[in-house]
């Protein structure tokens, strides 16, 4: 019999979903990589304050993305944990050359390794967390195991 309600957390939780995400958020990097440089002109005159602006962009682009391709990654189970550190960052570095490459070919942008090197450190903290929140994890679980 099927129950009618709101879904469970089990029924949203599903590889392909944060598949569709990822794929989703690496089509709005493009997008945004294929703008015209005169397209961010009034983004600029607000941010000159920020220094480092546009790393920051490219940090947190690439944390979100890392997010949804872990999340991909963990609940596929087709690889071990290690695994889907690496191919997590992999994947924010390829994709961060990838688009690095194309937006040289847009009017009025450039390529930069330091893009490249913000998008990789945005995965990498994404992936340094989702460590240490095994780790937190796994040694609740243990004091919990050992007071029972």
């Amino acid at each position: 019999m099927v129950q009618l309600g709101k879904p469970s957390i089990k029924h949203i939780d599903q590889p392909w979903l944060w598949g569709s995400l990822s794929i989703g958020w690496m089509a709005l990097i493009y997008t945004l990589s294929d703008m015209p440089a005169k397209d961010f002109e009034n983004t600029r005159n607000i941010v000159t304050w920020l220094p480092f602006a546009n790393s920051l962009v490219h940090i947190v682009l690439f944390m979100v993305l890392s997010v949804f391709v872990l999340r991909t990654l963990v609940l596929s189970r087709l690889v071990s944990e290690p695994l889907i550190a690496y191919l997590t960052i992999f994947v924010a570095l390829t994709y961060g050359v990838l688009d690095e490459m194309h937006q040289s070919s847009i009017e009025g942008r450039t390529s930069e390794a330091i893009d490249v090197v913000s998008d990789i450190f945005g995965s990498a903290l994404i992936v340094v967390f989702w460590l240490l929140l095994k780790k937190i994890s796994s040694k609740t679980q243990k004091n919990g195991n050992q007071r029972n």
